[in-house]
């Protein structure tokens, strides 16, 4: 498109009002070709204000997420002051098309679970979509807090709960219409990038992130003109997505009939903002003690009865699997502080319960490669839920690692929680009825949950 073109399309009056209509109430700045914006804080408030820009070069139009009661006064220190409310919006950003619409339908399925049917879905004009939730269907207040300041934290614990919720219908999506070969070719990216232990990393195809880096962060207002493409950034139907072609966002086959972010009930968020809450507060706490068990140094070799049930299992010997033992064993030992010397006996004895045992040149061999290495590799991660790799006849969970939302994810995380959950028993004050002996034995806390 050349000036001209740009022009006439921002001079046209269903634009302008489209424009207009979303632009209410927020920041507005346009985007020059070099990429430069035009001077903030700004607004749109007339028709005409379109097309002034327009003539000066502007190409793009940017709007903020946060809504105000003045924009054109907005300053550093006065945004609590000045904000009324703001939407959640969601950037799908992928290489190819077809990726983003996948992943719109899915999340929009996702949402309907959540009685969310007001959903604004606009394409980007590029290859991706923006996912939007309006104001008015956020909650007013939120732990009798006004929601009105929590920006942008809410947004993205709501962006981040929804990520969990969609990853494995994403990846089947994604799955369902290319081989892992066609997704890394479409994406650029090497296989092993793409790959997960359990399949696809659905995010590496296309990312959800909420469009929310900081306060008056700005997004490509729908009808505006992409620059890189030339097409519009269109508002579509979620019922018209499957339809939806890139070519239907040619300027002249623009309407701007459909609106944007201006359709919420009240209530209608408010269990999908109890569940995010309740997701991040979970996260938070298992987070803190991954954390803390990151933290944890081992400093003395680790004693065999906090061994976890998989060792153990593997550790009495075993009939099918023995090569694969020999590794787990021998790192095993070596990130529990074990030396050279007891690691070998260890081994030694344990092949010999082996059926049948392992030839002696194998172990002395593996037993010289992994002992030669100066730092000490963690035995392979504890099974996921799709994929039980290399502990399928041995893992068999205790009270510890099997607890209900489990944080260990490596045998060798088992005696660091152990160790680090270690509290000393409170001494009994001299005369204490029981007069018994009081040891100064330690013991962890059992009932601590992961």
């Amino acid at each position: 498109m050349d000036r001209q073109q740009i022009l006439d399309y921002y001079s046209r009056p269903d634009i302008q009002q489209a424009l207009l209509k979303v632009s209410a109430g927020r920041e507005v700045a346009g985007v020059y070709e070099t990429g430069a914006y035009t001077k903030r804080p700004g607004a749109l408030i007339f028709p005409t204000d379109l097309t002034a820009f327009a003539k000066s070069g502007v190409i793009e139009f940017h709007g903020s997420l946060e809504r105000w009661s003045n924009p054109v006064s907005i300053k550093e220190g006065n945004y609590n002051e000045l904000r009324i409310g703001w939407d959640i919006v969601l950037d799908l950003d992928c290489e190819l098309f077809e990726h983003g619409r996948i992943a719109a339908l899915v999340i929009s399925r996702e949402l309907k679970k959540f009685g969310v049917n007001n959903l604004s879905v606009k394409f980007t004009g590029g290859t991706g979509f923006h996912l939007g939730l309006s104001w008015k269907s956020l909650p007013k207040k939120i732990d009798y807090k006004s929601s009105v300041n929590q920006f942008p934290d809410l947004a993205r614990k709501v962006a981040a709960f929804l990520k969990t919720r969609v990853r494995d219908e994403l990846e089947k999506g994604l799955l369902k219409k290319y081989n892992p070969e066609e997704l890394a070719q479409q994406t650029g990216k090497p296989l092993g990038k793409i790959m997960a232990a359990d399949g696809i990393n659905p995010f590496e195809i296309v990312d959800i992130d909420p469009i929310l880096l900081s306060a008056r962060h700005l997004f490509r207002l729908p009808y505006s003109i992409n620059m890189k493409k030339f097409r519009v950034s269109v508002p579509v139907k979620i019922d018209n997505l499957q339809d939806f072609r890139q070519e239907d966002a040619v300027p002249e086959k623009i309407t701007g009939e459909l609106g944007f972010l201006d359709q919420g009930e009240e209530g209608e968020l408010d269990l999908l903002i109890g569940e995010a809450l309740d997701f991040s507060s979970r996260t938070e706490k298992t987070e803190k003690i991954v954390e803390k068990r990151r933290n944890f140094e081992i400093k003395d070799p680790i004693k065999q009865d906090i061994f976890p049930p998989c060792i153990k299992n593997i550790s009495a010997g075993l009939t099918d699997g023995r090569k694969r033992g020999v590794f787990i064993l021998i790192n095993f030992l070596k990130s529990a502080k074990w030396a050279e010397q007891g690691i070998e006996k260890y081994i030694s004895e344990w092949n010999q319960k082996n059926s049948p045992p392992l030839p002696e040149s194998y172990i002395r061999s593996q037993l010289r490669w992994h002992l030669n290495k100066d730092k000490a590799l963690p035995p392979p991660n504890c099974p996921s839920e799709k994929s039980v790799g290399w502990y399928d006849t041995v893992c068999k969970p205790d009270r510890i690692c099997g607890t209900p939302k489990i944080v260990i994810k490596n045998p060798i995380s088992y005696p660091i929680k152990i160790m680090s959950s270690y509290k000393p028993k409170a001494p009994q004050k001299k005369g204490h009825p029981s007069k018994r002996k009081i040891e100064r034995n330690e013991s962890w806390d059992s009932k601590e949950t992961i």
